[in-house]
């Protein structure tokens, strides 16, 4: 996120100042165009005024008087070098060289009035522009030095690519003249003069488009880079932050790393496996398998315990419902619930859902009621048990002796199975008093017709101690620890 919030903010800045810098640029461009118009226009001006300073010399003899007065336009005039006077297609008098009968190609003039030149015969290799007046067939052709109008584009072509264009001829802004169209690539403008048949040209490359931007608008390149490097840090922070409890448990259910571990549950007589508490680990991908009690109390403080239950639910029931015939026969399975599951009814269809996976072979359920918040019964409680009773699911009363209101539950619920708490069971020969605590809750048991869960056996001693009294169900270490699912398959199944 925070690479991705830097590459928009660049490439945002980086679209607004291309933006900004091409509109700047086409204006410049188009000031420029107007520019080298006005400067071409006063440069033949200049060739005007010298035609209409010997405009009367046209058709007569070239004297020596004549051939002074040309002479004469040529030094007083900027940017003129020759002057000349013609008759149909013939020169017959010039400034350079005085009487002299050379060839003039009229019907190449763009409009009759201007051609573009590469040089003449004194100077072969410096352009220069031919201005024509023609009188009835006579008149007079000035010579334009092409060097001022080679300073005009080399000046205005900063950031463009400037040309003259006259008739089929243009000459680029390194005075060189050229007559096939090898203009570079890029977006053209053209502007048309208005006194005289020529036309400036310019195109816009791509270079000149990022040169005009490193000319103008370095300070914007360097700051949109560090605005991105800023908004980047920010995100990072903001989203890179770790995560509240809460949030960091959604995110673990999300990509599934609750998983089941089996602790199997034996009958009291022989010792067999009968059935097994499902019970819930963290997969954590850097912190390894994390305990219940890291996360279970805030999963049911946040209400998030009824999801990760259907879950547990979800998994177990598709990981042994294809083993259903494997199974031994009446074998449970035993899922810890709270006070959240019972705020709705979709506990109902979740076990129900979970009973219908074992069609080939029936299980039990057990659904243990977990003591850390106290279960209130209201009309949607009552409705709950009494769904529950109807599909044959039994209620075992968790940890008895250690939670809110273990006596009130008894007396408000249907309870079928009592589970005893393995913190007396495990003091069991070295505290008398937790001898007689286990000696009254199997007697109180039996006097209510409940079935009997001793949790925690881990030693031979409290096996023999419990042995007499014909609990139904053993569970503890001493029989074995919670595993992972396959590991509970290969084991015990």
């Amino acid at each position: 996120m925070s690479i991705l919030a830097f590459l928009v903010v660049a490439a945002l800045g980086t679209l607004a100042i291309s933006w900004q810098t091409s509109q700047g640029l086409r204006k410049d461009t188009a000031a420029s165009l107007a520019q080298s118009v006005r400067l071409v226009d006063m440069t033949l001006s200049n060739a005007t005024v010298a035609a209409d300073a010997v405009h009367d010399l046209v058709g007569t003899p070239c004297t020596e008087d004549t051939i002074q007065a040309l002479r004469w336009q040529v030094a007083r005039v900027p940017n003129v070098r020759t002057v000349n006077l013609y008759r149909g297609d013939t020169i017959y008098c010039t400034s350079l060289f005085g009487h002299n009968i050379d060839y003039v190609s009229t019907g190449d003039y763009a409009g009759g009035q201007l051609l573009l030149m590469s040089g003449n015969a004194v100077t072969p290799d410096h352009p220069l522009i031919a201005y024509r007046r023609d009188v009835d067939g006579n008149g007079v052709l000035i010579g334009v030095d092409g060097y001022f109008l080679h300073n005009i584009l080399n000046l205005l072509s900063t950031h463009t690519y400037l040309v003259l264009k006259i008739g089929d001829q243009w000459m680029d802004n390194q005075g060189k003249i050229h007559r096939e169209e090898g203009w570079p690539a890029g977006e053209r403008m053209m502007l048309a003069s208005k006194q005289y048949p020529y036309e400036m040209r310019l195109v816009i490359r791509k270079s000149d488009h990022w040169r005009y931007i490193f000319d103008y608008a370095t300070a914007s390149l360097v700051l949109f880079p560090l605005v991105g490097l800023f908004v980047a840090f920010m995100i990072y922070q903001l989203l890179g932050r770790f995560a509240t409890p809460v949030t960091a448990l959604r995110a673990a259910m999300e990509k599934k790393q609750f998983i089941p571990y089996l602790q199997p549950v034996v009958d009291g007589t022989h010792h067999q496996i009968t059935g097994c508490e499902v019970l819930m680990r963290w997969q954590h991908p850097q912190s390894g398998l994390i305990p219940p009690y890291q996360f279970i109390p805030l999963a049911e403080e946040s209400g998030l315990i009824v999801p990760m239950t259907r879950a547990m639910m979800e998994q177990v029931r598709e990981q042994f419902g294809p083993l259903a015939a494997e199974l031994p026969k009446g074998f449970h399975f035993g899922f810890n619930i709270c006070a959240s599951h019972f705020k709705d009814l979709t506990l109902v269809d979740d076990c129900k859902a979970f009973i219908d996976a074992f069609k080939a072979n029936p299980i039990k359920l057990v659904l243990e009621l977990t003591e850390r918040e106290l279960i209130e019964q209201t009309e949607t409680t009552q409705s709950l048990f009494n769904g529950l009773r109807r599909m044959g699911v039994l209620i075992a009363l968790d940890d008895f002796g250690t939670g809110h209101s273990s006596l009130t539950y008894l007396q408000k619920f249907h309870i079928d199975i009592l589970k005893i708490d393995q913190s007396f069971i495990g003091r069991i020969g070295t505290d008398a008093l937790a001898g007689h605590i286990v000696d009254n809750v199997i007697d109180l048991a039996k006097r209510l017709q409940m079935v009997i869960v001793a949790e925690g056996v881990e030693t031979q001693a409290q096996v023999d101690y419990l042995t007499p009294y014909q609990i139904e169900f053993l569970q503890g270490y001493f029989f074995g620890k919670p595993v992972a699912a396959n590991d509970f398959v290969e084991k015990w199944l």
